[in-house]
């Protein structure tokens, strides 16, 4: 069972190495300081991961690639701690492939 950090230190190693976020409606992308529209990346794979005893632990790791070839990851709460601003942004991003649960490697 993988956790969150794991997830991520095993994308960094495939070179999904920009750390992105929402900021002003836009996914920024911090090592960089590029800012994305939605239609300009690809979700290549959304990662789950359940916490064992506390509902907040949830959480959703999305390995995204952009079309200049950036990649990178976002992480989101999912369940009661999700951001709906977030999710509204996410779902207009288009989906490579749909999802593995966390106990699959990246």
């Amino acid at each position: 069972m993988q956790t969150v950090l794991e997830i991520i230190q095993s994308l960094r190693k495939k070179n999904y190495s920009e750390n992105f976020e929402i900021k002003h409606g836009k996914i920024y992308a911090k090592n960089s300081g590029m800012n994305f529209k939605p239609e300009e990346l690809i979700i290549e794979k959304t990662y789950r991961y359940e916490g064992d005893s506390n509902p907040s632990d949830n959480a959703i790791v999305y390995a995204i690639t952009a079309k200049n070839g950036a990649k990178g990851y976002l992480l989101d709460s999912y369940g009661a701690y999700s951001d709906a601003g977030l999710a509204k942004i996410i779902s207009n991003i288009p989906v490579r492939e749909e999802h593995d649960l966390q106990d699959t490697k990246p």
